[in-house]
């Protein structure tokens, strides 16, 4: 069995090698559907971590957030005002994310989503 910190380092590796991989398909504006099902697999995969204790939230964001700056050059609210700026959106705090979801994705059953993305149409 592995000590604790033995698989603390091993979890946050693995996250940095799918984060990195998931930022290589670009950032949030991304459409590529491949792209959405690595970030729903990172997300499974951070959540599998913090139930089981391996790591803490703030230990996963820190790799979340030194791959951005790796791989963007720039932090990842720097990204994201720049980009709305660009969009004629403004600048987001980072509490002002749920002021840019598109919430209406979500009208329809998990079920149903699942099932329209894979047939190529919503």
């Amino acid at each position: 069995m592995k000590s604790e910190h033995r698989a603390r380092a091993d979890f946050l590796r693995e996250l940095r090698l799918f984060v990195r991989e998931l930022y290589e398909f670009g950032d949030f504006t991304c459409t590529d559907p491949d792209r959405a099902m690595l970030e729903a697999k990172i997300n499974g995969f951070i959540e599998a971590g913090l139930l089981i204790e391996v790591v803490s939230r703030d230990d996963m964001q820190k790799v979340i957030d030194e791959c951005h700056v790796a791989i963007f050059s720039e932090t990842r609210a720097e990204r994201r005002d720049r980009i709305n700026s660009a969009k004629g959106l403004g600048s987001v705090g980072a509490g002002d994310d749920e002021a840019l979801t598109d919430w209406d994705v979500y009208d329809s059953p998990a079920f149903d989503r699942a099932k329209g993305s894979k047939s190529g149409g919503s």
